[in-house]
């Protein structure tokens, strides 16, 4: 994960670089805002506790920047609360090249092994979510997405704890997105590091638009997370082809967004609200024989449901 951030911004600068609750963590749900002049010398809005693009490029250059790439603000487009954090891609005349809207959990920045600093967290959840609308030309090509680290540190190594990475999707509306964390030791965490952007690849299309609001850590009960009692089905299960259809008497239910792990965490499918309905397609025909675990983000709670395709 280290390296996402890192790979945006040489994306941009290529002459520069040769449930229960978690623990709380502050303004991850965008409400607080302040005047920056540590990246831009006039001073620009940015979100407390959160590296921007701006953050980062004054950082390396080593002295504020004289105007704003502009490709993090505030909107009023809330999920909710009154505000929440937009990141566009644009074209930024100061570098003469198109960034991408960029921003790392964390109030500093550290060097180019860790150009984010995260924050002080010892829990160990299960999952991250938050609520997104991702829109414009390079909604679909231009891998925007989230990243999430827990670390330890140990006589001045950080280790990952957690490595989780979460594509998304394009969506007109706000979004539930659920980021399973799936654990590489049982070791207790002493940092999270949370990135978002709005292109993670060469050459974005300027007009891309993240928004991000109300993002938590959980770890949700046994009950919540797989509401035995939601009247969802899957039929064929087992599927020789990995083509399932999901079944409801509450169309609502079906209508929330999803995704598919597999064995190892690992996200396969993500796939945004639909429109309420009685009955849903899933096709998993590209993947590999195996068991899959479905989980459909509804507002009554995650509906867990398992996938076993035998090919």
């Amino acid at each position: 994960m280290k390296a996402l951030f890192r790979f945006a911004l040489a994306a941009a600068l290529p002459f520069a670089l040769a449930p229960a609750r978690a623990q709380t963590i502050a303004n991850l749900d965008f409400e607080t805002w302040s005047n920056r002049t540590t990246a831009v010398a006039a001073g620009v809005e940015a979100p407390a506790n959160w590296q921007t693009f701006d953050d980062v490029l004054s950082a390396v250059v080593g002295v504020a920047l004289p105007v704003s790439s502009s490709t993090v603000t505030k909107s009023t487009d809330a999920h909710g609360g009154s505000y929440a954090a937009r990141l566009e891609t644009k074209t930024f005349a100061l570098l003469g090249a198109t960034v991408p809207g960029a921003m790392a959990l964390g109030s500093r920045y550290i060097d180019f092994g860790s150009l984010y600093s995260g924050v002080p967290y010892t829990s160990r959840p299960t999952q991250m979510q938050f609520y997104y609308k991702l829109t414009g030309p390079g909604a679909a090509t231009d891998r925007p997405g989230v990243s999430v680290s827990l670390t330890r540190t140990t006589g001045g190594v950080s280790t990952d704890i957690v490595l989780a990475f979460l594509p998304l999707a394009p969506a007109a509306t706000y979004t539930l997105a659920t980021v399973p964390l799936t654990y590489l030791s049982a070791a207790t965490p002493d940092s999270v590091h949370i990135e978002f952007y709005s292109a993670g690849g060469q050459n974005p299309l300027p007009g891309t638009v993240l928004l991000v609001d109300d993002v938590a850590f959980a770890t949700p009960t046994a009950t919540r997370a797989g509401l035995p009692e939601a009247p969802v089905s899957v039929a064929p299960n087992p599927s020789a082809d990995g083509r399932f259809v999901l079944n409801s008497s509450e169309p609502a239910l079906l209508a929330a967004p999803f995704t598919v792990t597999d064995m190892t965490g690992r996200v396969v499918l993500q796939v945004p609200a639909g429109s309420p309905a009685t009955s849903r397609a899933l096709d998993l025909g590209s993947q590999a024989a195996g068991l899959y675990t479905l989980q459909l983000q509804t507002e009554r709670g995650v509906v867990v449901r398992k996938l076993l395709v035998v090919h």
